[in-house]
């Protein structure tokens, strides 16, 4: 039997409030679908949340219900969009089920034709082969590939962290570390510069992936998180020169602090094979702990190939949990896809 599917594009523009009403009640209805607290506790709100997203992310929300009923929701943001010639649209979704039915690609094929003309590619993550069915079935492209590890607190290595803290206030005497929960305007390019070469220096890294980081798109990401009823953490560390070089932060939501999604942790190259990561990433863990004594679990990702972050992780204590590609889908062969099936 096929599945009925329709969507419909939260338009921020034009939406009236009863528009509004009715969005917040899909969306109410969705996360308890989900089994997830809500992130936002009125319509007025999420307005706010969905202009902010448009405005700093260039994020479009989509609904979704399959046979009438309320499924979740997708969202499209365009990256690379001064470039042409890697201009493409990424696909994120928030779905009681991770697997996309057919049904539904075909649906959301639709939508991309109509979002934005000059991407050449619509992009979307499998999750443990969830929806590698893709790569056959429309000749997508892998663009990258990382694994996924998760920390449970209850299994941390108290004494190994401990020891990584304090041993590096002996071992490096001459430099500092401070933590933020943003970056201030003083310090915006200098870590944009750090990130983007962090960034570039990643194994392997992914070619659908932006590498350029500025000091515009940080202040952005932190004002969205706001917003999103989101925090950063980050951990700098300097030299004798009071210059940025190491980092570290995660991210989390206020209202759900028992997960939290530790991102990249890197050093400059000259200062790598002494252990400040192992610094970085203790601190930002006691930091955690005495600020979320509910939290439960960590998780983070990195590339298989990125063999010192696997290793340092591992000691840490985190686990393999799964493996998530990302697809790239040519334009061409959705429409070819679509015109084949009037």
């Amino acid at each position: 039997m096929k599945n009925n599917y329709r969507t419909e594009k939260v338009d921020h523009l034009t939406y009236t409030e009863e528009d509004w009403k009715r969005y917040f009640d899909f969306q109410t209805k969705c996360f308890a679908l989900n089994k997830e607290p809500m992130s936002f506790d009125s319509w007025e709100e999420l307005k706010l949340i969905v202009f902010k997203s448009v405005k700093e992310l260039g994020e479009y929300t989509y609904m979704v219900w399959k046979n009438g009923q309320e499924k979740g929701i997708f969202k499209f943001s365009v990256i690379f969009k001064d470039d042409l010639a890697k201009r493409y649209t990424y696909l994120r979704y928030d779905m009681d089920d991770r697997y996309f039915e057919p049904d539904l690609l075909e649906k959301i094929f639709k939508d991309f034709i109509d979002f934005d003309e000059a991407s050449k590619y619509l992009a979307s993550r499998s999750k443990n082969g969830t929806n590698d069915y893709v790569e056959d079935l429309y000749d997508a492209k892998i663009g990258s590939i990382s694994e996924l590890y998760e920390f449970n607190v209850k299994e941390a290595n108290l004494e190994k962290i401990d020891a990584w803290f304090d041993e590096a206030a002996a071992k490096f005497p001459n430099l500092r570390i401070a933590f933020y929960d943003e970056i201030p305007d003083d310090l915006l390019d200098e870590f944009a510069a750090l990130f983007t070469q962090l960034n570039k220096d990643m194994p392997a890294n992914s070619f659908i992936e932006e590498t350029k980081v500025t000091a515009a798109s940080i202040k952005s990401r932190q004002e969205t998180f706001k917003v999103k009823d989101y925090c950063l953490y980050y951990y700098l560390i300097f030299n004798e020169s009071n210059q940025i070089i190491a980092q570290t932060h995660v991210s989390l939501k206020r209202h759900q602090a028992q997960k939290i999604h530790q991102n990249l942790t890197g050093v400059m190259e000259r200062y790598r094979g002494r252990g400040l990561s192992k610094w970085l990433k203790a601190a930002m863990y006691k930091k955690l702990v005495a600020d979320f004594p509910g939290m439960e679990k960590i998780k983070t990702e990195t590339h298989p190939e990125n063999h010192a972050s696997r290793e340092l992780s591992k000691q840490m204590g985190y686990k393999r949990i799964s493996i998530a590609k990302e697809f790239l889908i040519a334009r061409a062969k959705i429409v070819e896809h679509l015109d084949a099936n009037g």
